[in-house]
C-alpha cells in the first residue's frame, strides 16, 4: 500500500503537451529505500520474493488501462510472466527501473492532464483533454484464447518420512490472450483493432517427497516353550 501510494503521488497533477511522451520510469523514478519505498511481493524467476518497490505495477496496469481509454497512443507495455490478479489478463503493464518501462505519447493537439488518488484499497486515474468532434467512446475486451497446463515438479526432502508427499506449491493453468479496442461513435461501433496478443505461463506444482527414515514402534514378542517328557 505504501509504494502504490507512493507511485500514485509522483504521477498526480502530471501534464503532457501535444506531442510529448510518457515514461513511468522516469516519472516515478528509481524504486529505493531512500525515496521511501519499502519491500513487498513481487515475482521474480516464477517466486514471489520481498523486492523494494513491489506492488507498483497495480499503478502502472490502472494507468495503462486508462490511456487506453482516453484513446492516446501507447509507445511500450509488456505483460506480466504470469497472470494479474487485480486487472483481466491482457490488461495489465508490468514495469521494473530499466526495463520494462511503460511509455505513451499524447497524439492530441492539446495537453492533458493525469490525475491519481488512492483509497480504501482501490486506484483511480483520469485524463483530462478538450472535448472535440473527433473523439470515440472507448472499450478494451480481452478474450483467453488458449491454456497453458501446469506441470508437476518432485522435490526430495529428507524432512518427509520416505513413502510421504506433500503439495508445497499449488499449481495453476497458464493462457494466450487476445486484447481489441474498440472505438464507437454516437453509439455505432467504428473499429476493432487487435492490440496485444499474450502469454502468461502457468504456476508449477510442486510435491516435496519424502526421503527421511521411517519410525516404528518397537514390537512385543511372544515366548512360546516347548515341553517334552520322555
Amino acid at each position: 500500500s505504501n509504494n502504490i501510494i507512493l507511485s500514485s503521488a509522483k504521477l498526480n497533477g502530471l501534464v503532457l503537451m501535444p506531442g510529448e511522451e510518457f515514461s513511468y520510469n522516469q516519472a516515478v523514478g528509481q524504486r529505493t529505500r531512500a525515496a521511501g519505498f519499502r519491500e513487498a511481493g513481487a515475482y521474480s524467476n516464477g517466486k514471489v520474493v520481498q523486492e523494494v518497490g513491489g506492488g507498483i505495477c497495480q499503478v502502472s496496469s490502472t494507468l495503462y488501462n486508462a490511456i487506453l481509454l482516453a484513446n492516446l497512443e501507447i509507445v511500450e507495455r509488456s505483460n506480466h510472466t504470469f497472470k494479474p490478479s487485480y486487472v483481466p489478463a491482457g490488461q495489465d503493464a508490468t514495469v521494473s527501473w530499466g526495463s520494462p518501462d511503460f511509455k505513451f505519447k499524447n497524439n492530441r493537439n492539446y495537453p492533458v492532464r493525469i490525475s491519481a488518488s488512492t483509497s480504501n484499497g482501490t486506484i483511480v486515474f483520469n485524463v483530462y483533454g478538450l472535448k472535440s468532434d473527433d473523439d470515440y467512446q472507448v472499450k478494451i475486451l480481452s478474450y483467453e484464447v488458449g491454456s497453458i497446463p501446469f506441470s508437476t515438479q518432485y522435490q526430495e526432502t529428507s524432512a518427509l518420512p520416505a513413502g510421504t508427499q506433500k503439495v508445497t506449491q499449488a499449481g495453476s493453468n497458464g493462457c494466450k490472450t487476445q486484447t481489441y479496442k474498440v472505438l464507437y461513435k454516437n453509439g455505432n461501433e467504428v473499429s476493432k483493432t487487435l492490440i496485444n496478443s499474450d502469454t502468461y505461463k502457468p504456476h508449477n506444482q510442486v510435491v516435496s517427497v519424502g526421503t527421511g527414515s521411517v519410525s516404528t514402534e518397537p514390537q512385543e514378542s511372544s515366548d512360546s516353550s516347548v515341553e517334552i517328557s520322555y
